[in-house]
């Protein structure tokens, strides 16, 4: 047996998204290396210049991985855009085909799609955040009608646009189309929710269960990219999600902190809020993601929203 090669000459896909994520990872530590250079040297300058006595270099690492900092924004954007990049270049040399096949199609052309993701997103989280208030497992310090509105709040919004798109255009876009070459229908969503889930498995804070929920919406994003053949659907999902989650009403984002309009604290760590995780280690995220796929369902068995498609699953 070839383990580089099927039975039809085509280099299995295990490789092809091996070869994606190394790509993305040394091209991600080249460009991302700059800024975190020119911020050590700032940061170097500035404490020799701070002590007489002694050199007492202190560099902020929770700054550099904190997107509404300067220094922050910067690498994310730069490491979603090398994913971006790796995507593409492979797609186009592996696969020979047009970025649009990837399910990344006209923008304008599929506004519907990105407004129904979006709306999506926001009103999920939205019914997150709502019942763990009302079920006393969270509260809000802050005072409704005094916002901490900021700058950081735009650059955090631009910083999940392009992580929705970069993760979306590698685990849905690229992982399961290459991986529709096994001919397993269930193989391509199942396989690239696996790799979503384990590109989260460092984040703080997590748990069986918050690895279970990022799997589940892996799942939920390859079940709505699969029955609409569109990208925007689960990128417009994935952004407003993230968005309202941390941004809006001040949760952990998968373990990550944001810089918040509103801010929530857990009443005690538990099984329904999710702890040092945030709502997403959580039975209450566990719910609704299984109702999400459960409505996509629906609304495609009915061509509520899904029409012209001839998925199988």
């Amino acid at each position: 047996m070839n383990i580089f090669k099927n039975r039809e000459n085509q280099i299995r896909s295990a490789w092809k998204i091996i070869i994606v994520l190394i790509t993305f990872t040394i091209i991600a530590l080249i460009v991302s290396g700059i800024p975190m250079i020119i911020y050590f040297i700032k940061n170097t300058i500035r404490n020799l210049s701070m002590t007489n006595t002694s050199i007492n270099i202190d560099f902020n690492f929770t700054e550099m991985n904190d997107p509404s900092t300067g220094v922050g924004f910067i690498i994310t954007i730069l490491s979603n855009m090398s994913l971006i990049f790796s995507v593409v270049i492979f797609w186009k040399v592996l696969e020979h085909r047009p970025i649009s096949d990837i399910g990344l199609k006209n923008i304008r052309k599929s506004f519907k799609e990105l407004s129904i993701g979006l709306i999506f997103g926001a009103i999920s989280m939205t019914i997150v955040f709502l019942i763990l208030i009302f079920t006393g497992n969270a509260e809000v310090t802050t005072t409704l009608n005094k916002p901490n509105f900021s700058f950081s709040l735009v650059m955090a919004l631009i910083v999940f646009i392009f992580v929705g798109i970069g993760e979306e255009m590698f685990a849905r876009g690229y992982c399961i189309n290459v991986l529709k070459q096994t001919h397993n229908k269930w193989m391509p969503l199942i396989v690239s929710a696996a790799i979503f889930s384990a590109l989260h498995a460092l984040n703080p804070g997590i748990t069986i269960l918050s690895f279970i929920n990022i799997f589940l919406m892996g799942i939920l994003f390859g079940y709505m990219y699969i029955k609409s053949n569109n990208l925007w659907l689960p990128i417009g999902y994935h952004i407003t999600w993230n968005y309202f989650q941390g941004n809006v009403f001040g949760f952990l984002v998968s373990g990550n902190k944001t810089r918040t309009l509103y801010t929530t604290k857990n009443i005690g760590d538990n099984i329904l809020n999710g702890g040092t995780f945030g709502p997403e280690g959580g039975i209450i995220v566990t719910i609704t993601i299984l109702i999400s796929i459960m409505l996509i369902y629906l609304l495609s068995k009915n061509n509520v929203i899904f029409k012209n498609n001839n998925s199988e699953i």
